[in-house]
This record gives C-alpha cells, sequence and structure tokens, in this order.
C-alpha cells in the first residue's frame, strides 16, 4: 500500500494535471475547483498543497529522466533496441537449473514464444509438463564441472546451432553461519552460483560476440546489496554475480568492441520457489511472504523479448535496498541493528533449531 502511494505521489501524469489545473488552467476550470477547495480549506493550505505539488511534479519528473537514462546507459547509450535481429523460432536459449522453479517457468514461457530452448539441470529428467515440449530439448549436464560443459557447449551447437541467449539462473542455498559453514556446502555454493557462470560464458559467449548478437542473463538476488546473518555463503556470491554481471559488461566493449550483445541481471526478493519452500517455516517466523515466482520470471522474459538490456529489481517494497551501500556507514549499520533487534532473535531461534537437526 505504502509503495503504490509514493509511485501514485511520483508519477507526473497524476501530479502535472492537478497543478495545471490549480495554476494555469483556463478560468472556468480552475475557479470552480479553487473555490470548491476554500469552502473546506484555508487558502493557505491550498498554497501549501500547490507548492507540494510542485516538488513531487519536479521529482517525478527527474526520477523518469534518471530511469531513462540509466536504461540507456545499461545499452551502451544505444537508443535501437536489437530486437529486430531476432527470429525467435529460430533463436536457441539456453537456460541453466531448467528443471524447476524459475527455470522451468522461463524454459515454458519463452517456448510458448517460439524460442528453442536447451534445458539444462543436474536432474536426471525434466517434469512432466515439460517432456512433451517439442521447443524444449533436455541435456542433463553437472555445469561446475567444466569440462562436462565445453562437451555440451559442442553437442547444443551441432544440434541446434549456436545459441543468443544464456540464462545462468541455476542456484543452490544451505543455511550456516560463516564459522561452520562445512567445506562441501561452502565449495558447492560458490560452484553453482557464481563459478558456474564463469563456465557456461566461456562455453556460449563466444560465439555471440563472433554475431555481434547476444543476451546474457544473470540470476542474483537482493542479497546482491546487503549482507544477512547465516546467508552469508550464499550472499557472497549474489554480490560475486552482480560484480561479474558489471565487470562482462565492460570488457565486451573494450576487449570485443559488441556493445550489441546485452546483459540482463535481475534481483529478486524471496519468490514462491521449491528453494525457497525449504525455508517456509523460517520466512513465516519473521513474517515474510514469498512474491509469486511468475513475477521474477514474466518480467526476465519480457526483457528478453525487448532486445534491451537492463538491471531488474523484483522486491515490491524493498528496491531501495539496492542504494543502501551508497549511503553512510552510520546509516547502514543503524538500519542493521534495529532490524537485528526486532529479528535477531527470531533469526538466532531458526539457526538453533536448523544447527540441532544436523547433529
Amino acid at each position: 500500500m505504502a509503495t503504490t502511494l509514493v509511485k501514485a505521489a511520483l508519477s507526473p501524469l497524476l501530479t502535472a494535471p492537478a497543478l495545471l489545473a490549480l495554476t494555469v488552467a483556463p478560468a472556468r476550470i480552475r475557479e470552480p475547483i479553487l473555490r470548491y477547495l476554500r469552502e473546506h480549506v484555508s487558502n493557505l493550505t491550498i498554497k501549501r498543497a500547490i507548492t507540494a505539488l510542485q516538488w513531487l511534479t519536479a521529482l517525478g519528473l527527474a526520477s523518469r529522466a534518471s530511469a531513462f537514462m540509466s536504461e540507456l546507459a545499461q545499452n551502451n547509450f544505444r537508443f535501437q533496441s536489437e530486437r529486430h535481429r531476432y527470429n525467435w523460432p529460430k533463436e536457441v536459449a539456453i537456460i541453466t537449473g531448467a528443471a524447476s522453479g524459475f527455470g522451468a517457468l522461463m524454459s515454458k514461457s519463452l517456448a510458448e514464444k517460439g524460442v528453442n530452448i536447451v534445458a539444462i539441470d543436474i536432474k536426471d529428467e525434466l517434469p512432466a509438463d515439460m517432456r512433451g515440449n517439442s521447443k524444449i530439448t533436455y541435456y542433463r549436464c553437472d555445469i561446475t564441472d567444466q569440462s562436462a560443459v565445453k562437451e555440451l557447449a559442442a553437442q547444443v551447437k551441432e544440434a541446434h546451432g549456436a545459441a543468443s541467449i544464456l540464462i545462468n539462473n541455476a542456484g543452490v542455498y544451505f543455511r550456516d553461519d560463516i564459522l561452520t559453514v562445512p567445506s562441501d556446502k561452502l565449495h558447492k555454493t560458490f560452484n553453482v552460483n557464481i563459478i558456474s557462470h564463469y563456465y557456461m560464458l566461456q562455453a556460449f559467449l563466444p560465439d555471440m560476440i563472433k554475431a555481434k548478437k547476444g543476451h546474457v542473463v544473470s540470476l542474483a538476488s537482493m542479497a546482491s546489496f546487503v549482507g544477512v546473518p547465516f546467508f552469508g555463503t550464499y550472499t557472497n556470491t549474489k554480490a560475486a554475480v552482480l560484480n561479474l554481471h558489471e565487470s562482462l559488461q565492460r570488457e565486451t566493449r573494450v576487449l570485443h568492441n559488441t556493445p550489441e550483445i546485452k546483459f540482463t541481471i535481475v534481483h529478486p526478493t524471496f519468490a514462491d520457489t521449491p528453494m525457497v519452500h525449504t525455508h517456509q517455516g523460517e520466512l513465516d517466523k519473521l513474517g515474510v511472504v514469498p512474491i509469486p515466482a511468475t513475477m521474477v520470471t514474466d518480467a526476465i522474459v519480457k526483457q528478453i523479448l525487448s532486445g534491451r538490456g537492463r538491471q531488474i529489481i523484483v522486491a515490491p517494497g524493498l528496491e531501495w535496498i539496492s542504494v543502501l551501500r551508497a549511503l553512510p556507514h552510520w546509516f547502514q549499520t543503524s538500519l542493521y541493528m534495529l532490524e537485528e533487534r526486532s529479528d535477531g532473535k527470531v533469526m538466532k531461534e531458526n539457526h538453533e533449531e536448523m544447527k540441532a537437526t544436523q547433529v
């Protein structure tokens, strides 16, 4: 509700007409409105309301202009979309972690648009509702094994041709504290959540560079922006995904001169996926309600079809977290300590319960 009100207050489509009606509209329009307002509030209140509308309109316009320039910058200041270069029934999209969650939803959605999907996962087979889809081909592969990824890339290219879309979606999450996280979980989290991105990029991005055409989508998290107690291993990898995304964008410009290639990074909050389901009890105690998984995947598919790259934040009411690191340390730490004071006990209890079940 609060987010909706803020968006409405900063929408020039709402504030500008109201401001114009009260200030420069023809007298036959302006005077009846002012006369009605004077029957209920003082002239001083009306004057203050006009001043508020002026500020809100200016802030709204500035926000829209900033958003436009940011989107332009994320596309190397190229006004034209690359959408015209894509013939979706002939495009090949590589999607990791495709057997469930975001991966399954994106595979089915892009397949509906005609895209040829190379679905990759470690599971033995795809879910039943995906196995019968002629646009989806399944490859079982351990993406943390570089030699397996190289072999996969050769097979895919021979069978389907060069890929023009790569979605690094696969991810794992183990809840543990930094001092006691087991070595196997530590390595698996980093290998799946970030190292595999390197292997997939090394295997599939060269063809995009050669064609000067492609779109790389990286699944990060709101955890890219802030460290969280007992989530440290996971949040470390998601911060790395964000940094990799930024470094990769710059390298493709500097080293390969391919500004045509698009890069999208996605930061969802807790979403209704199998990975989150395993921790639903903990989230319930903290009052966290996961968003629909389709809210995330619909945004990704829409972005791919637009032919433009972008940073996508899918966290209603929590978008402000993305700018937290730009604020002074005293402000950041104050917020953290307030959260720890309100939720720290529950987080610690959840952690102790989890550790007890592992004994």
